[in-house]
């Protein structure tokens, strides 16, 4: 059986913080709330385990709409995972597969498409171009919109998820007698990485991936 430190300093070496940080591995963005929904324990033990994932660097945290949610750290770029939070959004989602399909669009178009208010669109279509989802090009009384650089990047698989830096970054974060993490497989869906403790049962950490990718659809379908 594995060991637990009383220091509980190393995150992979506690099982409670081991599944707090699969779940944001998994759900990038997620609230407090919805952590403690997954049966991680009561209030404070989730604030504890939190924060000491937060001070080992392994997560971080951001206020977005007046909520604060939490994502880990070295897994994904800081602008890819500003993205992601971005496309939960029902009307960014949909506004940002519209322009996908219909490059070179404009706002009276997607206003028609999906019943919304000028404003709303024009909302969301600053915070997508901020994070260089979209790009915006004004021609004379239109602003057409097609698709970003991180949109590209995403919508073509290019991003690295994993890298070896990120095994290196674990092992910085592991006890002196754990060694050798390893990625397992890494197919579309799901990373596993396995550390090796020597005279202790190997840790396994799989991470679904399946959710990460944004749906490409033909018509997105209109929001009420």
């Amino acid at each position: 059986m594995v060991r637990y430190r009383s220091d509980e300093t190393l995150f992979l070496l506690h099982p409670t913080r081991r599944n707090i940080y699969k779940i944001l591995c998994e759900n990038p963005g997620t609230y407090f709330y919805k952590l403690m929904k997954q049966g991680t324990g009561s209030s404070a033990t989730v604030l504890y385990h939190l924060g000491k994932l937060e001070d080992d660097g392994l997560i971080t945290s951001a206020k977005i709409d007046g909520k604060r949610i939490f994502y880990p750290k070295n897994l994904r770029t800081k602008e890819i995972e500003r993205a992601y939070m971005l496309l939960k959004n029902k009307n960014a989602l949909n506004i940002f597969l519209y322009i996908v399909n219909n490059q070179s669009c404009y706002q009276n178009q997607i206003a028609r498409e999906f019943s919304l208010h000028h404003d709303t669109i024009r909302h969301h279509a600053t915070r997508l171009a901020a994070a260089e989802l979209i790009e915006k090009e004004k021609k004379g009384k239109h602003v057409f919109f097609m698709i970003g650089r991180v949109g590209k990047a995403i919508l073509e698989g290019s991003i690295k998820l994993f890298s070896e830096s990120y095994i290196r970054f674990i092992i910085s974060k592991l006890a002196d007698d754990c060694h050798f993490p390893e990625i397992v497989s890494r197919t579309r869906d799901q990373l596993t990485i396995r550390v090796v403790c020597p005279g202790e049962d190997d840790i396994m950490l799989s991470i679904d991936i399946s959710n990460w990718e944004i749906p490409l659809i033909e018509n997105p379908e209109k929001t009420k």
